[in-house]
């Protein structure tokens, strides 16, 4: 990932406005997307079941998962055996990720465990509003406004974090900005390297 250093993420490359990548499935609604390797840990299949149980409600969205990994035949044959697969997109290795969350209106994290999610910053930097199982340094890294979007490690318990992005666009956009804003006061390598540099020459 050399969009990411340790030293911060590159906002002038993860941005709102630029290219999108052509993946959302056909159909209407909004695009919740996801960024993972397709492993256990990342338990995919609870997205897949918290995206049923919104679509069996009648909320028209669409889903992309972006990257693979070895469980991607089981995720694609679960989200078949569940009614979804006509509205998701396993969208498989995306060379320009940039371009690849500016096609999604909202991203999901639905991971059993993580550290401090290089997804989840790219997707702030994004300007996307973000529904998280409460896992690692999620919490701290959305700040209190993205807090009510936490969900504990269940399926309902997600899909009810994704309900009102789905369904409150002005919700979405604001989310959104506030992230984007976040994510430059925090995790700016530009803003880094300037900090660095401060106290080098203090």
């Amino acid at each position: 990932r050399l969009h990411y250093t340790p030293n911060g993420l590159d906002l002038a490359r993860f941005r709102p406005d630029g290219p999108r990548a052509p993946l959302a499935p056909p159909g209407e609604g909004p695009v919740i997307g996801t960024v993972a390797k397709l492993r256990a840990e990342k338990n995919l299949a609870r997205l897949l079941r918290a995206c049923a149980a919104l679509h069996r409600d009648g909320l028209a969205f669409r889903l992309v998962v972006i990257g693979d990994g070895p469980e991607e035949a089981a995720l694609k044959a679960l989200a078949a055996e569940l009614g979804i697969g006509a509205i998701t997109r396993f969208a498989g290795h995306v060379p320009d990720p940039a371009a690849a969350y500016r096609a999604m209106d909202l991203f999901a994290l639905s991971s059993d465990t993580e550290q401090m999610p290089f997804s989840v910053m790219e997707a702030m930097a994004s300007g996307l509003p973000v529904a998280s199982t409460d896992v690692g340094d999620v919490a701290a890294m959305l700040g209190e406004a993205g807090r009510p979007f936490l969900a504990p490690k269940d399926d309902r318990a997600l899909a009810a974090a994704l309900r009102p992005l789905l369904t409150d666009g002005p919700l979405r956009h604001r989310l959104g900005m506030a992230n984007r804003a976040r994510a430059g006061g925090e995790y700016d390598q530009e803003r880094m390297f300037r900090g660095y540099a401060a106290l080098i020459d203090g």
